[in-house]
């Protein structure tokens, strides 16, 4: 009997909740959930399978993409408490017989590389790529593959260049759908696009489009000199064509994408200044990398030349006969013999693109899912917008297929989960492979599908009662409040934990590299000792390329740094990430990659301070780890000194189920995070507080707590000095607080600039010292430089012990170091600010061992803030961290800590899920959810005021960290809300506030302030 191991495309595994209806599906996700609680032996892929094998899909669907037996019980839970969950794709509408269309845009979004991901993920896309690939070769001497897969391509926008990888990518992206049981019945064209979608239709043979390409690429750019440019406005035809009629030079419109979404071709400055005046008026325009004038009058001059070139070279002189629809906008219409192909391919160039008229065709073909096939949707919203014009009742669902961000297939698998749930009779059995192994035996006790009660004419003739035979079904749990006005906080410390148990590993296959050659007799130990426990390890070749092949494990050996102060200490970091010699890069068949160092930690009362480069290497490297899902990025902590013997180190590499662990006299101790009592109140009035990075949102959130607690006086020392904007904030703290702030310009990493502040305080030491800089590099691993981990490290860490070792300080100062929790989380390119932030944890317990009353907060995600750079805090708040109430924040963070200390608001069972995925959940393990929950402010049952909610959900959409920070007033794209953000708004008031908006208005021009007048919050 032939059995499939469910699997879906980025590795998770399918486990789908059906139902016929709504409530039976939360019934059957809770008792789903119950027995996932029971049977803790049962992994998730014995649970997807059961389900597969012996239920069929029903119309009402959740499908939960997980990796493990957490991750499973949390999105049961979320599906049962009908909550969104990110491991979660579900609808409330049944799942429909529709049929499916693919959509192909025009040339504007393409760019180097991208086509990289699929090409080595899929082998689908990678088949039909080299496919392609092959005939432009052999017709032209042109391998679209180039520009396709090299990310560093040089910059080339030439229409020969970018248009056969264009038609490539897509063509790939098509066969990948297809490989998943999502085949066309109908395809739609947009400008070029109609060319792939001609082939994927077979209404033209694959030499044919080839050759279409290629004659109307060279075409344009052999032809149409001058210096054009294209752009994309969302607007209507009317609004478009005035400014066109009122602006010197040429330009006309060019495209009709919906409504409400137009675009124009012309010279290159008048589109410039027509997108820019769309722009100042709030309405979202772009200009699009298509460099000469398509669609408009001016491709006649090129009509002769190609039609000839095309009635000389394609076979086919009329589309084929194919039982899929062609549909393509330059008539709006499904692609006939009207016309012979080298007249269409001529018009397809010239005429304006009139992609609504294309998907009203398509409508009428009982369309229930359009799926664009691009990298990155450009035309979701107009379809989706063309639809909402057609439909009377519900639309059909439009997806895209990856987004330009991605790094990893979970954009397409939860596209495909998107699909896969609403297609009535989509082909599950495509979700893995076939497997010879024997059928499994069914699983015990597993809970049968709720199904609806309804009394028969049986009971009344045999006298039974009928509300006997009744079943009800099971109550879910209220819904998990979301956070309003700012997240209570918690305060945690890390702790070392003594592992009197634990569990090991199979015997490993061992890689170790020693690049600096510190360890040579340690790697002599190991590889001998590996053989006693049945392991095997040997050195990894000094070689480029397949280094780490046939290891299943790679140790990393760092030696301490010998620097003798911080200075020298961030210099030894910046070589650490700068040069990379001890990084051989991962074979596939890698699993687990551990980074050895030596006083790293402070485990033990009686250890050293840790060592700064060990320090900031382990939490680098925790950030390296989420560039390579599926990999375990591991960290054991020596001490200094003699090392342990090779069997205790190789035993603690075969520990399972933890990344944190360190040895320490013959013992393995573990890291756990756990919570400690909130620190007395701060009640000392300082006389004079000293804040580095002090014009900085943190900064100015700490000057302003001080203040209101009467501080004397208070400096701000930031290499800025006072802008207009601090000055407009620092006066409204002074009219609330008698205290005396002075802002100094000082660049903490010049040595003789912190001398000189220092010398101008010389009569007023410090009894506070804030260090609440904030610097922030968002690099992967293969974009560091040495350069720039030292501008990094130069202020954060170097400046502040220059100003510790000069600045005048009282006998009882008190030091802050405002680190962050990305120092313990990290994330994706995240290496050097989680370093950084490291080194000043470590910084903190030098100078607490040398008697400094020293400190260092890790503080997590604020509610309110003022810095305008939130892309790190966007990455953390993916790991689960919710935005904290400030006062809460600072209130907690400022009292009187005797340790290093993390200040931090999460969703625990979030967190947790996330940090399972590489496997790390075990550092959370002692920590439990609070009684009571997360929110500041409210009566029990009160999600917020509309305002507050809406608010809240714009700035989680857009990305800004801070409600308060946002003026309402703004047209939403001037604060940074583009087309997929706004399907997403409308997707989530849809489901949070059962209210439809329009697209066009959101990119159109309206505020949040129209907004809620819409919602009806105003």
């Amino acid at each position: 009997m032939t059995t499939f191991d469910h699997r879906l495309p980025n590795g998770s595994v399918p486990v789908l909740v059906s139902a016929d209806a709504p409530d039976l599906l939360t019934a059957d996700a809770a008792a789903l959930h119950s027995y996932v609680v029971d049977h803790p032996q049962v992994p998730p892929q014995a649970i997807a399978d059961m389900l597969f094998r012996t239920r069929g899909p029903r119309r009402y669907r959740a499908l939960c993409m997980v990796e493990d037996r957490d991750g499973l019980l949390s999105a049961l839970r979320a599906v049962a408490d009908g909550r969104d969950h990110p491991a979660v794709v579900g609808t409330g509408t049944p799942a429909a017989t529709g049929r499916a269309a693919f959509v192909f845009p025009g040339q504007g979004s393409q760019r180097p590389g991208m086509g990289r991901l699929f090409y080595e993920s899929v082998p689908a896309f990678r088949d039909e790529a080299d496919r392609c690939a092959a005939v432009f070769e052999e017709q032209f001497g042109h391998s679209p593959l180039n520009y396709l897969l090299e990310e560093q391509f040089p910059v080339d926008d030439t229409a020969t260049t970018v248009q056969p990888a264009l038609f490539t990518q897509m063509a790939g992206l098509a066969a990948i759908w297809k490989s998943f049981g999502i085949a066309p019945s109908v395809t739609v064209g947009h400008s070029q696009g109609e060319i792939a979608a001609a082939y994927v239709a077979q209404v033209m043979t694959l030499p044919d489009a080839v050759r279409a390409i290629w004659i109307r690429a060279q075409a344009v750019d052999v032809s149409t000199g001058g210096d054009y440019a294209m752009g994309v406005v969302a607007a209507g035809r009317d609004a478009c064509e005035d400014l066109l009629a009122r602006s010197d030079g040429w330009a006309q419109l060019s495209v009709v994408n919906s409504p409400t979404m137009v675009g124009i071709s012309g010279e290159v400055t008048v589109i410039e200044g027509i997108v820019e005046a769309f722009t100042q008026r709030g309405v979202f325009a772009r200009v699009i990398r298509v460099r000469y004038p398509a669609h408009t009058v001016l491709m006649n001059k090129i009509g002769d030349t190609v039609r000839r070139d095309m009635h000389r070279h394609l076979d086919n002189r009329t589309f084929l006969d194919s039982e899929t629809a062609c549909i393509g906008a330059t008539l709006g219409g499904r692609l006939t013999d009207e016309f012979t192909t080298d007249q269409y391919w001529f018009l397809n160039l010239r005429n304006t693109v009139r992609f609504d008229r294309a998907i009203e065709a398509a409508g009428k073909h009982e369309i229930g899912l359009f799926v664009e096939l691009a990298e990155h949707p450009t035309l979701q919203v107009a379809i989706e917008q063309n639809l909402a014009a057609l439909a009377d009742d519900g639309a059909p669902t439009v997806i895209g297929t990856s987004v330009r961000t991605a790094r990893n297939l979970d954009e397409f698998t939860r596209n495909l989960a998107v699909a896969a749930i609403n297609i009535a009779d989509f082909p599950w059995d495509r979700l893995g492979d076939e497997s010879d192994r024997p059928a499994p035996l069914p699983l015990l006790d597993f809970p049968n599908s709720p199904m609806r009660a309804s009394v028969s004419w049986l009971p009344y003739i045999t006298g039974q009662n009928p509300q006997a035979t009744r079943v009800e079904p099971v109550r879910p749990a209220e819904p998990v409040r979301q956070p309003a006005a700012g997240a209570r906080p918690r305060l945690l410390v890390e702790h070392w934990q003594r592992l009197s148990r634990r569990s090991l590993m199979a015997p490993r296959t061992i890689g170790v590299v020693d690049h600096t050659g510190t360890f040579a007799a340690l790697v002599s130990d190991l590889c001998s000792a590996a053989a006693d426990i049945g392991a095997s390890a040997r050195p990894v070749a000094d070689e480029s390329g397949g280094a780490t092949a046939g290891f299943d494990t790679l140790v990393i050996l760092v030696p301490p740094s010998a620097a003798t102060n911080d200075s020298a200490a961030a210099a030894d970091v910046a070589a650490f990430f700068g040069a990379r010699d001890w990084w051989p890069g991962l074979d596939e068949t890698v699993t687990d990659c551990w980074l050895v160092t030596a006083g790293g930690e402070s485990v033990l009362d009686d250890d050293a301070p840790p060592d700064l480069l060990a320090a900031a290497a382990s939490a680098g490297f925790r950030s390296v780890g989420a560039e390579h899902p599926g990999v375990r990025f591991r960290h054991l902590d020596l001490p200094t000194g003699a090392a342990p013997s090779a069997i205790d180190i190789l035993a603690s590499l075969h520990t399972d189920g933890e990344t944190e662990l360190a040895l320490r006299h013959g013992a393995v101790y573990a890291k756990r995070v756990v919570e400690r009592d909130s620190p007395a109140a701060d009640a000392t009035h300082y006389e004079h507080v000293l804040i580095v990075g002090g014009t900085g949102n943190v900064g100015l959130e700490v000057c302003e707590h001080y203040a209101h607690r009467g501080a004397r006086r208070i400096t701000l020392v930031s290499r800025s000095g006072e802008t207009d904007a601090v000055a407009e904030r620092l006066g409204h703290i002074r009219s609330a607080a008698s205290t005396t702030i002075q802002v100094s310009a000082c660049d903490i990493g010049d040595g003789a600039a912190v001398q000189r502040l220092a010398d101008e305080n010389l009569s007023t030491p410090a009894d506070l010292i804030v260090h609440a800089a904030v610097v922030f590099t968002g690099n992967e691993l293969g974009d560091i430089t040495a350069d720039k981990v030292d501008e990094a490290l130069r202020a954060k860490v170097v400046g502040i012990s220059r100003v510790l070792e000069s600045f005048p300080r009282t006998s009882a100062c008190r030091v802050l170091l405002c680190s962050s929790i990305g120092a313990n989380v990290g994330g994706r390119g995240l290496v050097v600010y989680a370093a950084a932030n490291r080194m000043l944890d470590a910084m903190a317990r030098r100078r607490r061992a040398e008697g400094l009353d020293c400190v260092a907060v890790q503080w997590g995600h604020w509610a309110v803030t003022f810095d305008p750079e939130a892309e790190h805090t966007n990455r953390l708040g993916s790991t689960g961290l919710l935005p904290m109430a400030t006062d809460g924040a600072l209130a907690m963070g400022l009292g009187h800590l005797p340790e290093n200390s993390i200040v931090a608001a999460f969703d625990l069972e979030r967190a947790r899920s996330v940090l399972d995925i590489c496997g790390r959940a075990s550092l959370l393990s002692e920590l439990s959810s609070p009684v009571t929950d997360n929110l500041v402010g409210g009566d029990d049952g009160d999600d917020g005021d509309v305002s507050q909610r809406f608010m809240n959900l714009v700035a989680g959409t857009i990305g800004v960290q801070g409600v308060e920070s946002i003026d309402t007033t703004l047209p939403l794209v001037a604060i940074g809300l583009d087309s997929l953000q706004a399907l997403e708004i409308r997707r989530r008031v849809k489901s949070e506030f059962n209210h439809d908006l329009e697209i066009a208005d959101l990119l159109g021009g309206a505020s949040i302030s129209d907004v809620l007048v819409r919602l009806g919050a105003h």
